[in-house]
């Protein structure tokens, strides 16, 4: 029985030897065959999915951890790869929906496979039956977990262990390590070795690769809490996993047919079956065995019997069309009175309207026609009327400018007059004065 804790997921040899795939008799090439393909279901969906590296990570490890305890026999590879991607996207909080996973991994399923491309319609009955196997396995998942789904990757030590061994890394060591740390998710070295250990192994394989030395003296691993032979085991099967070929899926399920995300595959068996069941089921058998077991007649009797089997076949099926054709022929013509009937009053309705139409739109235009005659008459009464006030007018402006016009000269004259008496005022003051000084002179 295996334990689920947050620090003690993890396997012994034996324990991984004897799985229960491989109690279900599937061997160890299938099994690391269906791991591996399940592994680049949830690696190409999350790119697909525009999902953080965190989120593929963990949906990896969770397919791991569940087939340790549950059979590649019982569960499909297919659909528990979708459910271990869309619960780890609510872990990592980079949640996505589901109708999203199953369109990409329905794509997925089509590419790989060669099938036609199809769109995969949201409100058929496949699309309900795929979003109801989703969750119903992500249970599944969350059961067989003890709903304990903390993971650990080793891709949080890599840059630290690094930084610590050696100064100024290269690039390309930190990313070849980063990329050995990614292919390890693909491997039971997950539920097998801790995340230290891992990590460890990545940078001492990067490290070899690049040819950058490492301190042995005191030995570096001791360090980071990891030992030689866990490290040689991750380098190992790591190089076991490069030399293997590309996966691909392997229908195992017992007592049930292949899971599938599209529709091809169960209506090319169907259409199979269909073609099958007629050929399957010969009608004839019972009057061949009736024909043997009956005592032999001769070749003129059988005539015989046929010909008068088919003049009552022919007399009942007269008799049946004539009894019929009557009242067929009578409806018939009753039915087409009708439509003449109904033909006629719509057209004579349709005539009415017509003529009320027409009706109408002539007393419109007599009722325009009087408007414009009473228009008419009413300017010619106006226009008399407005031309005497007019003259009026006329005449008013005309008497005001005479008025204005005396107005103004007899003002005119008044200022004449006045400037006189000044110019006679000033010239007598003048010579009042002359005549004074004259006075005063002579005195």
């Amino acid at each position: 029985m295996i334990y689920t804790a947050i620090d003690n997921f993890y396997l012994t040899d034996e324990q991984l030897q004897n799985t229960p795939s491989r109690k279900d008799g599937i061997d160890e090439a299938t099994e690391t065959t269906l791991r591996i393909y399940g592994c680049d279901l949830i690696q190409e969906s999350g790119i697909l999915l525009k999902l953080p590296q965190a989120v593929m990570a963990a949906g990896q490890v969770l397919f791991h951890r569940f087939y340790c305890k549950k059979s590649f026999a019982r569960f499909d590879v297919k659909i528990v790869a979708a459910s271990s991607l869309w619960l780890a996207s609510k872990l990592e909080e980079s949640p996505t929906r589901a109708k999203q996973v199953i369109l990409v991994f329905h794509r997925m399923e089509c590419r790989r496979e060669n099938l036609p491309i199809e769109h995969l319609d949201l409100s058929s009955k496949k699309y309900g039956e795929l979003k109801a196997e989703l969750s119903r396995t992500e249970r599944h998942i969350l059961k067989e977990m003890g709903f304990v789904c903390h993971v650990e990757h080793p891709h949080e030590f890599i840059s630290n262990y690094l930084a610590t061994l050696t100064l100024g890394t290269p690039i390309e060591l930190r990313q070849e390590a980063w990329n050995l740390a990614n292919d390890s998710l693909r491997t039971t070295l997950c539920v097998h070795f801790k995340s230290e250990v891992v990590a460890c192994g990545v940078v001492y394989a990067a490290a070899q690769r690049f040819q950058v030395p490492l301190p042995e003296n005191p030995q570096w691993w001791k360090a980071f809490y990891a030992d030689k032979s866990g490290i040689d085991e991750v380098c190992r099967v790591l190089a076991r996993l490069y030399s293997l070929p590309k996966a691909q899926y392997i229908a195992v399920l017992k007592d049930r047919k292949p899971f599938t995300f599209s529709t091809k595959s169960g209506d090319s068996q169907s259409l199979a079956n269909s073609r099958e069941a007629p050929v399957s089921s010969p009608p004839a058998n019972d009057d061949a065995n009736f024909s043997k077991s009956a005592p032999l007649e001769t070749h003129e009797s059988k005539e015989a019997k046929i010909k008068a089997a088919l003049d009552k076949l022919k007399d009942s099926k007269l008799s049946d069309d004539e009894s019929k054709s009557m009242p067929v022929d009578g409806e018939a013509r009753e039915e087409l009175r009708q439509k003449c009937k109904s033909e006629h009053r719509t057209e004579t309705s349709g005539d009415k309207i017509k003529e009320r139409d027409r009706e109408r739109e002539r007393d419109r235009d007599r009722a325009k026609a009087r408007d414009r005659d009473s228009g008419r008459d009413a300017n010619r009464e106006r226009d008399p009327d407005e031309t005497e006030r007019y003259r009026d007018k006329v005449k008013d402006r005309d008497h005001r400018s005479k008025d204005r016009g005396r107005d103004s000269g007899h003002s005119e004259k008044l200022r004449h007059h006045s400037s006189r008496d000044r110019d006679y005022q000033s010239s007598s003051y003048s010579s009042r004065e002359k005549d004074r000084h004259r006075h005063h002179s002579y005195a």
